[in-house]
């Protein structure tokens, strides 16, 4: 297994995309956390003094629903990239047992996003903070409760997302249409959620990858919404269910 590691290692890291992908998980976590942190300021500016006066600061973790599609395809690509490549055939004689491939290449995924979802969180939560702070709009301070989660949380979330994507790409091999499936599950699916009917849309909001995961970040406690556990737990199995009907697939389809 570790050599099975090693060798994804190495192919991942001596991959060129490997770093433009990094790079644009990274740089849209910063791009979307400055126009959200301009749109909350503006719309601050607009409140009445009461509701100023009322507000309640929180960190705002929206643009992580954009970071993801470059988590996710982080994740298909190391499937869909061989299959393009026509190298999947090598990497199965090299390693014939397909169980131990597809862990290898979760292991390099999920070590990968975790470091790179870290320090995109972290700028998602400071980015925004200047932002808010040029604007004369208040900030939670650091110590508040729930915070250290609030912190922590990013990288484990686009972990989980990234396994998501891992496993979608080895279930549909293209990654023209393992792109449109993660972007289809992780934006449009919650972004039309005010359109569905509201017993739907709660269940959106409760049960879909992203959206539950992201309760998992929020210092807001609702409750008709899972917790922050229950939350992270959800995404977390999706990712076990997507990533087991991958091993199932993959252990009996041709190269």
């Amino acid at each position: 297994m570790i050599d099975a590691v090693r060798s994804e290692w190495t192919k991942t890291w001596t991959t060129r995309s490997t770093w433009f992908t990094l790079a644009a998980i990274v740089g849209l976590g910063v791009l979307f956390a400055v126009l959200f942190g301009h749109a909350a300021a503006t719309e601050y500016a607009r409140m009445s003094a009461a509701d100023q006066a009322a507000y309640r600061p929180a960190p705002d973790f929206r643009p992580l629903i954009f970071v993801q599609i470059a988590v996710g395809y982080f994740g298909l690509r190391a499937f869909t990239v061989e299959h393009l490549t026509r190298t999947m055939a090598l990497t199965l004689t090299t390693v014939p047992r397909r169980g131990r491939v597809l862990a290898a290449k979760a292991v390099v995924c999920a070590a990968l996003t975790l470091a790179a979802g870290t320090v995109t969180g972290l700028i998602v939560v400071f980015a925004g903070r200047v932002v808010l702070a040029s604007r004369h709009v208040p900030v939670n301070p650091l110590a508040e409760p729930g915070m250290l989660r609030a912190l922590a949380g990013p990288g484990l979330l686009l972990t989980l997302l990234g396994l998501i994507g891992l496993a979608i790409g080895c279930l549909v091999r293209s990654t023209a249409g393992a792109m449109v499936i993660t972007i289809v599950i992780g934006v449009f699916v919650p972004a039309m959620a005010s359109l569905y009917p509201e017993w739907l849309a709660r269940l959106i909001l409760s049960y879909w990858p992203i959206t539950a995961g992201l309760r998992f970040l929020s210092l807001d406690g609702d409750p008709d919404l899972p917790g922050p556990a229950a939350g992270l737990a959800v995404t977390c199995v999706w990712a076990a269910i997507l990533l087991a009907a991958a091993y199932a697939v993959f252990r009996r389809r041709d190269a």
